[in-house]
């Protein structure tokens, strides 16, 4: 079936010829097998290892014969490519960063404009690199700095200098590929041009939501869909943030851009969350976080992983494989959107409803925290028991 005789398939399954050389399996051969057999049966019959007694301690081994032996490592690399393709591109497009880029360009910018010029870029960098987690992608710069256009041109104008800079001297000369990618992705905002959203439906989105095979994606789809929350503020979500009993998301944030306090969450979407999700989730951090600390002890460049507060974050999962997830999704119901859009929808949904533009914006974090106390004191006097009340009769669900 695959045009070679038994005693080759026998060589490329032993490794190497009657002389004790290794042989290469080339990659016309993995391509034939792999249209034949499940992913499981190739690597069961190559290696000898049934999959689902898989462990993390096995993918480290894996990995690490994979580093030392050539030939394995091809092999390895075909068959990731071929089955996790999207996703290993997505994970190369990404800088993470660290301290002491942040520390570098501070030095630098210091340097080269004046004190009050490099105080400003300064603080709209960090505030940047906290929502987007410190994880620089395409995907993720274009869809912050969309964010920011939609809500205030200025800030998104005043936010795009310094990452500008910021991957030009920092990143650029680390992977002068990649920070192309990033440089491009986004563009400096002029004038009052706003992104104008697709029009999104309810019933689009349930679409999509049945869709989603990853468990901890088909979470934040549904959470993101029902709040209409910004997509870094679930990302960076706690479990202490969340209090199922009374149904409240505590966001906690006071900043220029970023002025949401609460939100809510449907009483059948609390319950789902109790009852399925933190299970699941539950089981995955307990399968993993053996062996992220003992990939930590081994590998000196992951000193700074943080093994407790992984432990603590909401979604504990690859920001990737979620995008990822939901994107596979969509491409299944035949559509293509942006997370961002999805709060877009929930703004206009609740409009639609008839739902005071006003109580949109507090419901999505837009209210300035002290216009909304002068609000609650002197015009518009509204309880977080009628502000919930609200929310549960107009709030978009998905189940």
């Amino acid at each position: 079936m695959i045009g070679k005789s038994r005693r080759t398939v026998y060589v490329y399954l032993r490794g190497h010829d009657e002389r004790g050389i290794r042989t290469h399996i080339p990659d016309e051969v993995v391509g034939k097998v792999m249209s034949m057999l499940p992913i499981d049966e190739v690597y069961e019959v190559l290696e000898g290892f049934n999959t689902k007694n898989y462990t993390p301690n096995d993918i480290i081994g894996i990995l690490s014969k994979a580093a030392r032996d050539p030939e394995f490592r091809n092999l390895f690399l075909a068959l990731a490519s071929k089955i996790l393709g999207d996703y290993l591109r997505g994970t190369s497009f990404k800088y993470v960063v660290t301290k002491d880029d942040v520390e570098h360009y501070e030095k630098l910018i210091s340097q080269t404009r004046s004190k009050v010029t490099s105080k400003e870029h300064i603080a709209y960098l960090r505030r940047a690199l906290a929502d987007l987690g410190y994880e620089l992608t395409p995907e993720k710069l274009k869809e912050y700095m969309l964010e920011l256009q939609s809500e205030n041109v200025n800030v998104a104008r005043h936010t795009s200098y310094p990452l500008k800079v910021f991957i030009k001297e920092i990143i650029r000369p680390r992977d002068p590929q990649l920070a192309f990618l990033l440089y491009t992705s986004f563009k400096t905002p002029k004038g009052k041009t706003r992104y104008k959203p697709p029009a999104l439906s309810l019933e689009l989105l349930k679409k999509v939501y049945s869709e989603i095979e990853e468990p901890g994606a088909k979470a934040y789809f549904r959470i993101l869909a029902e709040t209409g929350l910004r997509t870094g503020e679930l990302f960076g979500l706690t479990l202490e943030q969340v209090d199922l009993d009374r149904r409240i998301i505590y966001l906690m944030k006071d900043n220029q851009t970023k002025r949401a306090y609460i939100s809510f969450i449907h009483e059948k979407t609390a319950q789902w969350i109790r009852n399925w999700y933190l299970t699941y989730r539950e089981d995955f951090v307990n399968k993993y976080i053996m062996s992220l600390k003992k990939l930590k002890e081994a590998n000196k460049e992951l000193q700074d992983i943080d093994e407790e507060k992984w432990k603590s974050k909401f979604f504990p999962f690859s920001e990737d494989m979620i995008r990822e997830s939901i994107r596979q999704a969509m491409g299944r119901v035949g559509v293509e959107f942006r997370l961002y859009d999805v709060r877009s929808f929930f703004a206009s949904h609740l409009a639609k409803q008839g739902v005071s533009p006003l109580i949109i914006n507090i419901l999505q974090g837009r209210a300035p925290p002290q216009q909304f106390k002068i609000l609650q004191e002197h015009y518009f006097v509204i309880s977080m028991e009628e502000l919930q009340k609200v929310y549960e009769e107009k709030a978009p669900t998905l189940q």
